[in-house]
């Protein structure tokens, strides 16, 4: 059965230029180190506003202007003595204090921001948690998996904001988000300090793509209480739990791996043609792809008089050497070498096939 992949879709892409989204990451990264060094900024400030101060008050009959006297508490911290040693008691004992607050906080700081500039991964959760808190009506992907990894793929390529928390820190597909720059968590969603900062107070969807039903289960409960209004879309592997979930916790969606994935074994073991399945209600909807022949139930015909005959809808018209057409008009004619993708209910195909020819074969 021919798999549908995320790269291969023709979807309109709104994303943001790379150029773009990396200078959006980097204010956020500087930003983030902003708040890290508030406090040694704070202390720095006031002790320069304060030395200028001193200086200005103690000192009366040098006349030194505000920004000199600053700017004398500045060379003071690093040792160079910016005058003669003071006659007043309080600058004496400047002369000996600030130089070592100098060593303690300003070279102290100096050292941590060039460690964070050389491994800004430890400080990785800081910067997009301020990412993250400047968006709003986006999507939180939990599990990074090959489902969650698809998931995030297709999301994007619907120009979608997505945050993402993973519990692996190995995870092969980490740097790609990283490269992408989008938010990234690395630890267990079940710790509501993740969905806090994942910003899930303004997110308008999450999606749970972990392997582990109770998981799931218990970081939706948790986006919900954050967020009622919160849409939940969740994995589950047993769909008789999935059904209760959705039923008991009013969670808009519930979807069981192996729900998904029964119809399209069974489609695929019975027709080579089958390009997706899925169950609506009891019903079983495929998509298959027919050829038009010559002479064929489908030649001349619109796809008007197809859709009424057989109570199937024409998805996409191919005709020969030509673009594909999605939802070609119902007046469209029909032409011997023309490929059609149409969806309806397995029964309207076996009907279909009992009246044609012969089977249809899936064109490649």
């Amino acid at each position: 059965m021919p798999e549908l992949d995320a790269e291969h879709l023709r979807l309109p892409v709104r994303r943001p230029p790379a150029v773009g989204s990396r200078l959006w990451r980097e204010w956020c990264f500087a930003r983030a180190a902003f708040r890290h060094f508030r406090v040694k900024f704070l202390l720095i400030g006031g002790l320069l506003l304060g030395g200028g101060l001193l200086f200005r008050l103690l000192e009366p009959e040098k006349h030194h202007s505000y920004p000199r006297a600053v700017y004398y508490t500045w060379v003071l911290v690093f040792g160079q003595p910016p005058e003669e040693f003071p006659a007043s008691a309080a600058l004496q004992a400047m002369f000996f204090i600030v130089p070592l607050l100098g060593l303690l906080v300003i070279l102290e700081g100096l050292v941590e921001f060039a460690l964070i500039l050389r491994d800004r991964r430890r400080y990785e959760r800081s910067w997009c948690k301020v990412m993250a808190a400047s968006l709003s009506n986006h999507i939180i992907l939990v599990g990074l998996g090959k489902l969650g990894y698809r998931t995030y793929r297709l999301l994007r390529q619907l120009g979608e904001e997505v945050v993402v928390i993973e519990h692996n820190a190995d995870n092969q597909f980490l740097e790609d988000i990283r490269r992408d720059g989008s938010p990234l968590f690395v630890g267990d969603a079940r710790r509501e300090a993740f969905l806090e900062d994942a910003n899930a107070a303004a997110a308008k969807s999450i999606i749970l793509a972990t392997n582990h039903d109770m998981v799931n289960l218990e970081v939706a409960l948790d986006a919900r209480r954050i967020n009622p209004q919160i849409r939940v879309v969740m994995r589950m592997f047993d769909q008789n739990i999935a059904d209760k979930v959705r039923e008991g916790f009013n969670l808009q969606v519930a979807m069981s791996q192996s729900a998904l994935s029964a119809p399209a074994f069974v489609t695929a073991a019975l027709e080579g043609s089958t390009v997706s399945s899925l169950l609506v209600g009891d019903q079983l909807m495929v998509i298959e792809r027919w050829p038009v022949d010559l002479g064929g139930p489908f030649h001349k015909k619109t796809v008007a008089q197809i859709m009424a005959d057989h109570g199937v809808v024409v998805i996409e018209r191919r005709p020969r050497g030509g673009e594909p057409r999605l939802i070609p008009p119902p007046d469209t004619t029909l032409e011997a070498g023309d490929e059609l993708l149409i969806q309806g209910t397995f029964p309207a195909f076996n009907k279909m096939r009992a009246t044609s020819a012969g089977q249809p074969q899936c064109a490649r």
